[in-house]
């Protein structure tokens, strides 16, 4: 397993002591590490879950750790090119490794990422699996879906997977409306891609949409309230 990481256990409940445990694994923002969400766990995460929060591959110039260079709302030419696939590749590999390093339900993978993170998350999701059923469900907040994912004749764009690879996923996306990082309109432009790629009636059934009027560029009280909502419904067992 590559990346560098912290391994969490919430405690499991009497009704799921038996089964393997799901993996859930967090993906920081730039200039974060893997420190940076563990604080989510304790009031987030629902009973027999793994955790794993997960350090970004690249350093920043100003500290910490980053998924590819530039910002969500402005990506470097380099992170287009190659460095926000190969970041999706190192999680793939992560997944790929966790049930028999960490003992969990390859069957019950969920990814939550933020900012940086969240990018990553929905590139995940659309880029090409190796296998069926390889991810559960993701939580992408205040991220950025990015355009080339949707151009065919972009590096990105070379990932993209059919759209009835997520047929049985499903996805929490949510942002804040006083973001001023990636900024709400590019929250609203991720679900208007997502959208067009999976057609109308597919897309309502599986993805979440928030959009908290007041909240910056953070995880804000509402964006906490109901991701644990979302993922309590999702992990119970």
């Amino acid at each position: 397993m590559g990346l560098t990481y912290i391994k969490k256990i919430t405690p499991p409940s009497a009704e799921c002591a038996a089964s393997a445990p799901a993996l859930l694994l967090l993906l920081h923002g730039t200039g974060a590490d893997e420190h940076n969400l563990l604080p989510l766990i304790d009031i987030v995460v629902p009973p027999n879950v793994v955790v794993a929060s997960l350090r970004a591959p690249l350093n920043t110039p100003f500290g910490g750790y980053r998924w590819f260079s530039g910002y969500s709302s402005a990506p470097d030419p380099a992170a287009l090119r190659s460095e926000i696939g190969a970041s999706c590749d190192e999680v793939y590999d992560f997944i790929q490794a966790a049930p028999s390093t960490l003992g969990t339900d390859p069957d019950r993978v969920y990814l939550l990422g933020f900012s940086q993170g969240a990018t990553t998350v929905w590139t995940a999701l659309l880029s090409r699996w190796p296998r069926a059923g390889f991810i559960s469900g993701a939580l992408a907040l205040s991220g950025r879906l990015m355009p080339d994912l949707k151009k065919p004749g972009t590096p990105l764009g070379a990932r993209l997977a059919p759209a009835a690879q997520l047929a049985a996923t499903r996805v929490f996306a949510s942002h804040g409306g006083a973001d001023d990082v990636t900024p709400l309109r590019m929250g609203l432009q991720n679900v208007e891609h997502f959208t067009a790629w999976l057609g109308e009636e597919a897309a309502a059934s599986i993805l979440t949409w928030r959009e908290y009027e007041h909240d910056g560029h953070e995880i804000g009280a509402g964006a906490v309230r109901d991701a644990k909502a979302w993922l309590a419904a999702e992990l119970a067992i």
